[in-house]
């Protein structure tokens, strides 16, 4: 049995560079981290690989996509998640891509993947707490303007959709996995209007690995090989550790 692992690439913007974050909100202690839990669901079945940048947009995403193909090895990567669309819809600034560029972005994203044989997984934009995002940057908000609405939010989600099915990849709609959370209580998955509570990403992590069970059940957690045997299968010396080196 080889001991090369295959790679799972999360591959987005800040929603994505913080997935390891145990401390998205200050003083509340250790919470749920996303990063961690994949990495514990696939411990020995595949590498969990991060590849977040905060602020950046599909745009930008389209020019970073490439290298890191190339230097993780696309030959290596049994799956890509592919998460922008949060900065994309801002209403002006750098970060803001209008809706159709940001469509065809995204279009070329799942091409690149998909034409190394990766199997692309795509997450739309999840509900904004503009009231909130506005009171936790006031100077910002005052000084540019720029702000971000469910409104723009679902365009781009239902833009991601779209491209997601015409390419026949998984579509994870966190704006529908959030509205559903609890008793209208949605606001408490994000910690500052926008970044994801550990509940946020709990709310994440559940939508995506069961996306993966229904598009590629053959990825499931349950169904990736185990590398190695038990401890307990092993003798004291190890020489039956050969047959599976």
């Amino acid at each position: 049995m080889s001991l090369k692992y295959k790679k799972f690439v999360l591959f987005g913007d800040s929603i994505t560079e913080f997935v390891f974050n145990t401390r998205m909100e200050e003083g509340k202690g250790d919470q749920f981290s996303m990063g961690a839990a994949l990495c514990n669901t696939y411990a020995r079945k595949l590498d969990i690989v991060h590849r977040g940048f905060s602020g950046y947009n599909s745009r930008w995403a389209l020019k970073l996509l490439p290298h890191i193909l190339e230097n993780e090895g696309s030959d290596d990567i049994a799956m890509c998640m592919v998460f922008f669309g949060s900065n994309d819809a801002a209403s002006a600034g750098d970060q803001q891509v209008e809706l159709p560029e940001f469509t065809e972005n995204t279009k070329k994203l799942v091409h690149m993947l998909k034409a190394k044989g990766i199997k692309a997984i795509l997450v739309g934009p999840a509900l904004h707490d503009r009231e909130h995002w506005a009171a936790s940057r006031p100077v910002d908000a005052a000084k540019d303007g720029i702000f971000r609405c469910n409104e723009n939010n679902k365009r781009y989600s239902n833009a991601v959709q779209q491209v997601a099915k015409k390419a026949g990849v998984p579509f994870v709609d966190l704006m529908s996995a959030f509205a559903s959370y609890g008793d209208n209580t949605w606001q408490e998955l994000l910690c500052d209007g926008l970044h994801f509570t550990g509940k946020g990403y709990e709310v994440f992590y559940h939508a995506l690995v069961e996306k993966i069970r229904q598009a590629y059940p053959e990825l499931a957690p349950e169904n990736v090989v185990y590398k190695l045997p038990n401890w307990r299968d092993l003798q004291s010396d190890g020489s039956k550790l050969d047959e599976y080196l």
